[in-house]
């Protein structure tokens, strides 16, 4: 019998369409056995058909006998020799009765042989497996026995077993698909355009909604709250009006149902019956979205952070050359903090930080960058407005905290002190620059802020009671022998007039100084002050010296007697007389120990 070429397959599946029942998998292989015994008369001339199903052309998968009763030693050893039988079929059309009995006397088998063919069931070249049709004694005596029937029912078997194959590759796939979208964590589902019914949902949506078998039902019914029509925002409309374009529409939903934030993809796909569908694939970005925010911006007064507002100054001054913009930089420095968090607690000084922050967005456009560069000191960059627009601003946020202050009976004023940087679209400044330079023009407003409170503050002591004196003195020197011997920081003492340093004795033995009382100290110190940290050391310096700041911290090293550099925190602050001149400057020097910043997280 010759190997069955597409056009003898085709007439077999013609054939098997007139029996809708024979090839449909609720039937089985015996059930399609029985019906072509009632068309075709089988037994009439075999005794027994035994089909085998190969598994990659050369390994035994399956076996099929009809009649299904007590098999045979040599219908048995068709399944165990099925690679043997299968490598012979490569190289032939059939294997005849001849060849077959050769076949089974090489395996062993010498009883009774019955006649038997054996034909291949292959397509497309394709080897699904074999028939092996045992002739009964009619058609052994029965000279003019016509193969027709027989080569039909090769090419039915034939068929039978190509579209099983398919059918079972296409449910494996499918299998491992369903299993692969089930276990994805995005959250898929696909809806009827028309009707908007659900047609397929990944089980980690249905997870997510608490959904059992959401199928068939209205989308915008259980994936909403109290919707009663689709949703406004779908996107389906929009991919209807051009829906050959293979777009995909992305965008983000905080979801009524479940209170997290989705990123939505969704586009038109042809779906298995070969309808147009819409399919949506949803990430949960709640606990990134959360995260972003947490490093982006400031916890107390939700400006942005110091790495975060940096990072878009950065890029606006890239862009400012790059569009011929220019913008106004503007760094204010909340006043008298560190007084409302020692008078009235941190608390109140944190609803100060907070009020001047919140006061200081209602002035601010979309396009304007507001972060915390410190404890007091924000930046904010406005985009659209002239330095006298931004003059203005600033006025009118001082003056609305001040009535503010006003009507809830505050005991301080909340104000700040500003320096503004107009930077030109020709400007060439780097960002450390711009920070580095409205510092300054803000400093220049602080010592002035600073000469006027004293001014103010001194007039208030005049305009008070005469008869109120304050008769409490004491002896400055003990004063100061009683703090250094209750701390284990380093205390000092400038006289301004002088310039003359007085430093512990303790100090001066740890650090081999020239004496406590020294002269030109910011010299003879400076010079023990780590080369790397001079800049910081001389910086903070200056501006005590230039009245820009009344305040001393800083941290640094200094080599002590043994060669080794220490970590040291200096604080200090200067004081003034009535007439506003600085006449002392006092503070701590604190031990931190070598490995300081080794330490910090």
């Amino acid at each position: 019998m010759a190997d069955y070429s597409t056009d003898n397959l085709k007439q077999s599946q013609q054939f098997l369409q007139a029996y809708d029942k024979l090839y449909s998998f609720k039937n089985t292989f015996y059930d399609l056995l029985a019906s072509l015994e009632k068309t075709l008369g089988l037994t009439e001339y075999l005794s027994h058909i035994s089909v085998i199903q190969l598994r990659n052309e050369k390994h035994f998968q399956a076996a099929f006998h009809y009649p299904n009763e007590a098999l045979s030693q040599q219908q048995s050893l068709l399944s165990h020799k099925a690679h043997l039988i299968a490598k012979k079929l490569k190289l032939k059309t059939e294997i005849n009765c001849k060849d077959f009995s050769h076949i089974l006397t090489e395996c062993g088998y010498n009883d009774n042989i019955r006649p038997t063919t054996v034909y291949p069931l292959r397509f497309d070249d394709y080897l699904y497996g074999f028939a092996a049709l045992e002739l009964n004694e009619k058609a052994i005596n029965f000279q003019q026995f016509s193969t027709d029937s027989l080569t039909a029912v090769v090419n039915i078997l034939c068929a039978y077993f190509v579209k099983k194959h398919a059918f079972e590759q296409t449910a494996l796939q499918q299998k491992v698909y369903t299993s692969i979208i089930n276990g994805m964590n995005n959250l898929i589902y696909v809806t009827d355009i028309h009707t908007n019914k659900i047609l397929f949902m990944n089980q980690t949506m249905k997870d997510r909604f608490a959904l059992k078998a959401p199928e068939g039902k209205i989308c915008w019914q259980v994936l909403q709250q109290n919707m009663s029509q689709r949703c406004n925002f779908c996107p389906v409309s929009k991919l209807l009006r051009d829906p050959s374009s293979n777009k995909t529409i992305h965008w983000e939903e905080v979801n009524s149902k479940t209170g997290r934030i989705y990123e939505n993809h969704d586009s038109l796909i042809n779906w298995f019956d070969g309808s147009i569908v819409h399919l949506q694939q949803s990430i949960d970005i709640t606990d990134s979205k959360k995260a972003f925010h947490d490093a982006c911006f400031d916890e107390l007064t939700n400006t942005l952070t110091r790495r975060a507002g940096k990072e878009l100054l950065e890029k606006l001054i890239k862009a400012a050359h790059q569009n011929c913009h220019g913008f106004i930089t503007c760094m204010f420095d909340i006043n008298s903090l560190k007084q409302v968090n020692d008078n009235y607690g941190h608390s109140e000084g944190d609803k100060l930080i907070i009020t001047i922050c919140q006061t200081v967005k209602k002035y601010l456009g979309s396009g304007d960058i507001f972060f915390r560069l410190s404890g007091d000191e924000f930046i904010v960059v406005f985009t659209e407005h002239s330095l006298q627009n931004v003059k203005e601003i600033l006025q009118k946020v001082l003056i609305e905290l001040k009535i503010s202050a006003q009507k809830n009976a505050l005991p301080y004023e909340p104000s700040f002190t500003y320096g503004l940087l107009e930077i030109q679209s020709t400007s060439n400044y780097s960002l450390t620059d711009i920070l580095n330079r409205v510092d300054e023009k803000m400093y220049e407003q602080k010592r002035s802020y600073h000469i006027l409170k004293r001014q103010q503050d001194a007039g208030l002591q005049k305009q008070s009671d005469p008869s109120e004196k304050n008769s409490f003195s004491y002896q400055a020197q003990y004063l100061y022998d009683a703090l250094v011997n209750s701390t284990d920081d380093y205390l000092y003492v400038c006289d301004v007039q002088s310039d003359v340093f007085h430093y512990p004795k303790t100090m001066v033995e740890e650090f081999a100084l020239p004496g406590e009382y020294i002269k030109n100290a910011a010299a003879i110190w400076g010079a023990k002050v780590h080369p790397d940290d001079q800049s910081a050391f001389l910086a903070s310096n200056q501006e005590i010296l230039d009245g820009r700041a009344n305040i001393h911290y800083v941290e640094y090293r200094a080599q002590n007697k043994e060669g080794k550099w220490i970590w040291v925190r200096c604080r200090g602050q200067m004081q003034y007389n009535e007439q506003g001149e600085a006449i002392l400057f006092a503070g701590f020097i604190k031990k931190l120990g070598e490995n300081y910043k080794q330490q910090l997280p």
